[in-house]
């Protein structure tokens, strides 16, 4: 009997570990080619791939964003990423599911490595969220600008924010999908 039990509680730290990785993408138009980021939601540690034509197989960057992504995170750690085709060039956002707070990067081709923005959106993104905090980018062709819409996985409360380059900060639109949009 005590060995079932510690079998099955091996199997379920082991699947829990399991749980712990998401990967999201994007393509580089420029390049021609797809990036992918792996991450540790409990941790943040990501690893950034790429495929490697010369050697035909899927090789790690050896510069990534920094290991914790997001400091003070209570939460797990979330990324999503989009290409801005006006820059040419990815833009990644880390969050805190628990709170919201994010951290954006941008590649520093001069210092070689993942800068983080100077501005972020607010600390508090979405105000009275009672589920984790997800946030969606998505980079629109037409304006050619980015937007990020924050939403709570509790009920689907969400606001949506796009850059205000007057005032030189993120910006909540003041219409927003219902608060309960299912």
């Amino acid at each position: 009997m005590k060995t079932i039990f510690l079998f099955l509680a091996l199997a379920s730290l082991s699947l829990k570990a399991q749980n712990n990785i998401r990967m999201t993408s994007y393509y580089d138009k420029n390049d021609k080619k797809s990036y992918y980021i792996a991450w540790d939601i409990k941790t943040g540690k990501s690893i950034q791939y790429y495929w490697n034509n010369d050697e035909h197989k899927w090789s790690a960057f050896e510069i990534n964003i920094p290991a914790a992504p997001v400091p003070g995170a209570l939460g797990n750690i979330m990324f999503d990423v989009y290409f801005d085709y006006k820059d040419g060039a990815a833009y990644y956002i880390a969050w805190d599911t628990k709170t919201g707070k994010s951290v954006q990067y941008y590649w520093n081709g001069t210092d070689h490595k993942w800068n983080p923005f100077e501005i972020n959106l607010p600390e508090k993104p979405l105000p009275g969220n009672t589920g984790e905090v997800m946030i969606k980018s998505y980079y629109a062709t037409d304006d050619l600008k980015a937007y990020y819409i924050v939403y709570d996985t509790n009920g689907g409360k969400s606001i949506q924010y796009y850059w205000n380059g007057e005032d030189r900060k993120w910006a909540a639109f003041e219409i927003n999908l219902p608060a309960k949009p299912l």
